[in-house]
């Protein structure tokens, strides 16, 4: 029998090159138009720095990140996080090496938690389990966001209050034996100078940011001395025993020479800016008895920078305690503090120990008797 002309037999449904070459451009047209879509999702996760760019994922994605991450064996001992900080009064001289503390051995043992852990019940508990006596609590952080309700128009306009129930229950704690430290970063603030220009260290016609991307309020600002110093007044009207003082000079890190120079960076008044305001302070806290600390970092203790208008006259002067990081190098934090003339020795210092980075968590520290 004769085959149909119409039957083509086993050549039936075969694709030619052409079909071919057709599903491969739709195939790279689905690819690339994915592909932008994802670039268009996570460039508001892209932070430019002066070291280069770096992605920020957001909590979910970082979320599937560590769940993906393979876990410790059982029975193995854990590793510390490498971006934990221990800090450390240290009591008998220079040390290079980070200081493991004994709760059994040291006087006082405080532990930093978050605000949470006060609000939620449970840093007795947790203080308890770790044998320490003190707490360290950070109340104001680099973004400008507070722990309690401020009643300054700054925080309120600026959208960085925290709650009410918050600030109840930190005035309801600091009522206890439980000696407490309040970590406060200063003028480096994201949220406040972009509801106020004029407090803020300006680039041109925009706000100046700093290595970080962040960025501050002017410490020669009489509106921000104002701010942050009623923000320090509020925190010893709810009962915190100590307040530490972070970023509180002029900045020493980013592009400083784009800043606008004139009034509110002006070189030769930085110092005279930093006794204005920590004078202001001062005053703030001296009707409850509060211990001002200060934190700053190698380079400004030994004098190696002069942008921040820090001067170890200003540290003898206004700080309780003199925070800094002891990164192993030499001369010791402890020896440099003699060596710039600031009296009190291991009395006064608190070593910060083990940080990666500068604004590393404070994880616990170590106070004498």
């Amino acid at each position: 029998m004769s085959r149909s002309k119409r039957d083509v037999g086993g050549y039936r449904g075969r694709r030619t090159i052409t079909d071919i070459l057709r599903l491969i451009a739709i195939v790279l047209a689905v690819l690339v138009v994915l592909a932008i879509g994802v670039m268009v999702y996570l460039q508001r996760y892209i932070v430019y720095t002066d070291e280069g760019t770096r992605l920020e994922l957001p909590p979910f994605l970082q979320s599937l990140r560590q769940n993906r991450e393979p876990k410790e064996p059982d029975g193995s001992a854990s590793l510390p996080d490498p971006g934990d900080l221990n800090v450390v009064e240290d009591p008998t001289g220079s040390q290079s090496e980070p200081v493991e503390p004994d709760p059994e051995e040291t006087a006082g043992l405080a532990l930093a938690l978050p605000v949470s852990d006060v609000t939620g019940g449970t840093a007795a508990a947790r203080l308890e389990e770790a044998g320490a006596d003190a707490l360290i609590l950070e109340v104001k952080d680099q973004e400008g966001k507070l722990a309690w309700t401020s009643a300054l128009a700054v925080a309120a306009r600026a959208q960085v209050n925290g709650t009410q129930a918050a600030g109840e229950a930190l005035r309801q704690w600091n009522e206890g034996e439980v000696y407490t430290i309040a970590r406060v970063c200063c003028f480096r603030d994201n949220s406040a100078p972009y509801y106020y220009n004029r407090m803020a260290l300006r680039q041109g016609s925009n706000n100046w940011r700093d290595e970080l991307g962040l960025r501050w309020l002017s410490p020669a600002q009489a509106d921000a001395q104002a701010y942050i110093a009623g923000l320090c007044g509020e925190l010893a009207a709810l009962g915190f025993d100590e307040i530490v003082l972070e970023h509180f000079s002029f900045p020493v890190q980013g592009k400083l020479n784009r800043i606008n120079r004139g009034d509110s960076y002006d070189a030769g008044r930085f110092t005279a800016v930093l006794e204005d305001f920590l004078s202001q302070v001062e005053r703030e806290l001296e009707p409850y008895g509060t211990k001002l600390s200060l934190r700053v970092g190698r380079d400004t203790l030994a004098g190696a920078e002069d942008s921040s208008g820090v001067t170890p006259q200003l540290l003898e002067r206004y700080a309780s305690r003199v925070w800094v990081e002891d990164d192993g190098q030499l001369p010791a934090p402890l020896d440099l503090l003699g060596q710039v003339g600031i009296t009190g020795g291991a009395d006064r210092l608190v070593s910060i120990t083990g940080a990666q980075k500068p604004d590393s968590p404070v994880t616990q520290a170590v106070f004498p008797e």
